[in-house]
């Protein structure tokens, strides 16, 4: 009798199972027809573009073969009146002439896209001596094509036969020599000076304020640090990271203990100050870019690196030269990272030193002292 009463309940329970089940069933049978009209969507565009290239090259292929089995089975050639040396000649002065125009047009076209103005003192001797060897071999690239195409021109087999042949001409060797010598010599030993100030060429001048932070590249971002009252950064070793210690700065080093670890991922620098950047990488291979100063240095793993260089133009100046209200200097990473590369952007600030000591004053030492342990007294009267 038992059972008998548990039929109508469990019928009930079945028809409720039976109705999930074929809702179930329907909503997964949606699911498929809506996955089926996705995979059913094909780019008809792109296909009929793809069909007009493959009937492009399928018909030059077709010419050219048909071109071929007249001249095998007529005996008539089309193209044996042809002088073949005038016309690769004026094919390939064609070339010359549409390639040298081109790279002219191209010299003026994208001049405005080149570097932007330096904002560093180095960044100005970088920039002279990028323009003196654009000066300089821009117009040896034309003069020496022009040659090129000149003697295609002038011995093709048409007026002269054959050049005027010599086994050795040593003054043309040596003015040769010399005449190429002398300019690379001026801007081998003139970029090595000039791209060694960022380097270790810079000291600061009588009166002049100097800074010293460190930047930490990881993946996928960057992080600085800042000396505290003392001016100093304290020391740091790779086995500390971890926690909050992301840096693995040493807190028993009492320099260390006031150094600054902004939350805002930016930095910020003194206009007219020397700046030294130290770098270094937490992983793998990184690399410090800040191209409106001119300033390039990689941040290798278990290696500490420096640049530095002198700030001359602040943000502010800078956004009303270029009428820009929205514009900031850019720290950059021009190295492939990893998949997140494009994360490795920061956000440079340069401002007076009156600006950049109220915007230190707001930050925190990254180091908070540990609570002063009230020693108790025993009590005697126990």
């Amino acid at each position: 009798m038992t059972c008998m009463r548990c039929l109508p309940v469990l019928g009930a329970l079945g028809v409720v199972w039976a109705q999930i089940g074929a809702a179930a069933r329907a909503r997964a049978s949606e699911l498929a027809m809506q996955q089926a009209k996705a995979a059913a969507a094909i780019d008809w565009g792109g296909v009929l573009w793809a069909i007009i290239w493959i009937e492009t090259i399928a018909i030059l292929l077709l010419s050219a073969r048909l071109i071929q089995l007249v001249v095998r089975y007529t005996g008539y050639d089309p193209f044996a009146s042809w002088d073949r040396d005038r016309a690769n000649m004026r094919l390939w002065m064609a070339v010359g002439a549409v390639g040298i125009a081109l790279a002219i047009w191209g010299a003026f076209k994208y001049a405005p896209f080149t570097l932007p103005e330096s904002a560093s003192l180095h960044g100005r001797d970088i920039d002279s001596l990028r323009s003196f060897t654009l000066s300089f071999t821009f117009p040896a690239f034309v003069l020496v094509h022009a040659l090129l195409f000149y003697m295609i021109w002038r011995y093709y087999n048409g007026k002269s036969q054959r050049a005027a042949y010599e086994l050795t001409h040593h003054g043309l060797e040596r003015g040769a020599l010399i005449a190429i010598s002398i300019p690379v010599f001026i801007i081998a030993a003139w970029g090595i000076y000039v791209w060694s100030k960022p380097v270790h060429g810079q000291a600061p001048s009588e009166g002049q304020r100097s800074l010293e932070i460190e930047v930490v590249a990881e993946q996928f971002q960057w992080r600085a640090r800042y000396p505290g009252a003392d001016g100093k950064l304290g020391r740091y070793h790779y086995t500390l990271i971890g926690g909050e210690n992301v840096l693995g700065l040493d807190f028993t080093d009492p320099k260390a203990q006031d150094d600054i670890l902004p939350t805002l991922k930016e930095i910020h620098l003194p206009v007219g100050a020397l700046v030294t950047i130290h770098v270094r990488s937490k992983d793998v291979l990184h690399s410090l870019f800040l191209p409106h100063f001119r300033t390039h240095i990689y941040a290798v793993p278990g290696q500490k690196n420096q640049v530095m260089f002198v700030p001359t133009i602040t943000t502010k100046e800078m956004r009303r030269k270029l009428g820009d209200p929205e514009f900031d200097y850019e720290l950059a990473c021009n190295q492939l990272c990893g998949g997140a590369h494009y994360n490795m952007r920061m956000k440079v600030v340069v401002e007076t030193w009156e600006e950049y000591q109220q915007w230190l004053s707001q930050q925190k030492p990254a180091y908070t002292p540990p609570a002063a342990v009230t020693s108790l007294k025993p009590n005697l009267n126990l």
